[in-house]
């Protein structure tokens, strides 16, 4: 058996960013997460607001209501990811 049948263990994995930091993947994979959850809301918004027979008022109300609460995370998850990929 020939040394380069073995695998490689000594090399750490790299990610799809080139990071090979375990940390920084499980960051990424957090925050697209959490960019794919908020879109899914306010997917979830307009297809209650369909069921329901919403006016453009309410579907107003509605969308203020959840984007004003999860529209804050998001911000900071968005600019520290464009902040770390200036440097």
């Amino acid at each position: 058996m020939k040394n380069n049948d073995k695998p490689d263990l000594d090399k750490p994995e790299i990610g799809p960013k080139g990071s090979s930091d375990p940390k920084e993947n499980t960051r990424s994979r957090i925050a697209m997460i959490y960019v794919i959850a908020f879109f899914v809301v306010i997917l979830l918004v307009f297809i209650l607001g369909c069921c329901n027979g919403f006016k453009v008022d309410e579907y107003k109300d509605m969308l203020v209501t959840v984007s004003g609460v999860l529209s804050g995370p998001l911000g900071f998850i968005v600019g520290y990811y464009f902040k770390a990929s200036k440097e």
